[in-house]
């Protein structure tokens, strides 16, 4: 009999040892993250300048381009996708080229293996058009940067910036 409890302990310890153990990544089971990419060009009302203002920016529709590498929010795309967005600039305070803040909407529309997926949802924002420091957006369950703002109509000094182009990523941390 005393052999016995030896011999059960040096069993169960080896097979312990020797089976392959489940990193804790695994038990856990973190959530998958989608990074998209985009690019949009964008109308402002009444522009960005020197001069503070407040006023309103649109796409015009979904005719910026988006592309995701997994699911979004629980549809995964196929290819890449056509993005939307509208919203308001200088919503706590008026906004220069300098910085600001605002809120707007997304939408985009892209392929999947069985039609055609959309989603939409709301977002804050925050940008400078001199250098991208501390310029970026986020809602429920994404968030993201700006790589690169370009004005297309306007200079902020002696005209107003009315329409630009974005180009940016994002992360989807929640489906």
């Amino acid at each position: 009999m005393g052999r016995w409890p030896v011999a059960a302990v040096v069993a169960l310890v080896g097979g312990l040892l020797l089976t392959p153990a489940r990193p804790a990544a695994v038990a856990a089971e973190a959530p998958a993250r989608t990074h998209c990419t985009f690019t949009a060009a964008i109308a402002l009302v009444p522009g960005l300048s020197v001069v503070p203002s407040s006023g309103t920016f649109s796409s015009g529709g979904e005719t910026g381009t988006v592309a995701c590498d997994g699911p979004v929010r629980g549809i995964v795309p196929t290819g890449p996708g056509t993005l939307g967005v509208e919203g308001r600039y200088g919503t706590k305070d008026p906004d220069t080229c300098f910085g600001g803040e605002g809120e707007g909407r997304f939408s985009f529309t892209f392929p999947t293996a069985t039609g055609v997926g959309k989603r939409s949802n709301v977002f804050t924002f925050s940008f400078s058009l001199v250098g991208l420091s501390g310029s970026g957006f986020s809602g429920e369950g994404f968030g993201g940067g700006f790589d690169d703002v370009e004005p297309e109509d306007g200079d902020c000094v002696v005209h107003p910036v009315t329409k630009l182009v974005v180009k940016g990523h994002g992360t989807i941390t929640s489906q």
